[in-house]
């Protein structure tokens, strides 16, 4: 018996649920790339760093800050697709302000670490001067396992 052209026992194989997620994962939720314009203190190459995601919510949309969610950000992104955008590589680097480093942007052309705390400014300047977070869309869409009980839920887009 064919539905469409494949057959049901195809069909249904296919519209099974994905069974490689750990069943205690939280679901995954669809979420908009956020990106902020700087110049890299290196090279001075033009560059575009990750400053968060917008979450689609039943409630609207959330923020969430790269901090938050940089893990899921960092393993769930093509680099290749990142780097069409102008963004640079999602990796751990050291830092001289954080011992140990952190998973950080990064510069496209040198690869040199791209500070969450200016970008953090360059965001909160964005928002004062009368910006949205809806301008600072790249284009890029990611569905992320975000949890359900994260703080940054709170804060409304």
């Amino acid at each position: 018996m064919e539905a469409s052209g494949v057959p049901i026992a195809r069909w249904r194989l296919a519209a099974t649920p994905d069974t490689s997620r750990r069943p205690d994962a939280d679901p995954l939720s669809r979420a908009r790339v956020l990106t902020i314009a700087d110049r890299c203190w290196c090279c001075r190459s033009k560059v575009r760093g990750v400053v968060g995601v917008l979450v689609e919510m039943s409630a609207g949309q959330r923020f969430a800050p790269f901090a938050d969610i940089a893990e899921a950000l960092a393993s769930s992104a093509d680099p290749r697709t990142l780097a069409a955008r102008g963004i640079g590589p999602l990796c751990h680097r050291d830092s001289p302000g954080i011992p140990g480093g952190y998973l950080s942007n990064g510069c496209l052309e040198c690869d040199a670490l791209i500070g969450r705390l200016a970008l953090d400014d360059l965001l909160d300047e964005h928002l004062r001067n009368g910006g949205t977070y809806g301008q600072l869309d790249c284009g890029l869409g990611l569905e992320l396992e975000i949890p359900a009980t994260a703080t940054f839920l709170q804060r409304a887009a």
